[in-house]
């Protein structure tokens, strides 16, 4: 079981009603639940596959005025998730929680120092993906934001009014490939957690 604990950390004055709007625009992602609030600036939902768990995490990061923490449990996600988000936890920061489950011929102490690592693991790539993000230009925000959405590069070019070269070169400086590659690594290490749960 996966969840996605959020906690607003930005500067906005009417606080209580962009958290309650962000929480209905992630809980239309397929495979989210629906986000319940647990305070003014807290959110948490039950989310069914590690894919859809990267895209809450990745629109959080977008957005960088969250607090996140992901939760792997065997029994309850939400709880996990929610215990894992530190009270000091700064914007853009994630963190994940993996509880250790005994497999057949596992010992106890095996099992906690896989999901220490798996929990590692998963923060270490979004480490990395909120780095990519945080570099980007307006410019390549909204170039990464076409092709994330469907369009190919020249679809995205002409949307923009620029050459398929400049959207080629504006992915390329946005990171594009390596915000895959860490996308990637992010579902891959989440699912196998998951599996352990």
């Amino acid at each position: 079981m996966l969840a996605v604990h959020a906690r607003y950390r930005g500067r906005a004055t009417r606080r209580a009603e962009l958290v309650e709007r962000s929480a209905a625009a992630l809980s239309t992602l397929d495979g989210v639940g629906e986000f319940e609030f647990l305070g003014v600036e807290d959110i948490c939902a039950d989310v069914d596959t590690a894919t859809a768990v990267c895209e809450v995490v990745m629109a959080l990061l977008a957005d960088g005025s969250w607090a996140i923490s992901i939760g792997v449990s065997g029994s309850d996600a939400k709880k996990t998730a929610t215990e894992g988000l530190k009270p000091a936890a700064r914007p853009g920061q994630v963190y994940a929680t993996v509880e250790p489950t005994v497999a057949a011929g596992t010992g106890s102490k095996d099992a906690k120092e896989k999901a220490k690592k798996d929990s590692a693991n998963i923060v270490s790539a979004f480490a990395l993906l909120s780095f990519v993000l945080g570099k980007r230009t307006a410019e390549g925000r909204e170039a990464t934001s076409l092709v994330r959405s469907g369009l190919n590069q020249n679809e995205a070019a002409e949307e923009l009014g620029i050459s398929k070269q400049a959207m080629s070169q504006r992915l390329q400086a946005a990171g594009w490939a390596a915000e895959g590659a860490g996308w990637q690594l992010a579902v891959n290490l989440i699912a196998a957690a998951d599996l352990d749960a």
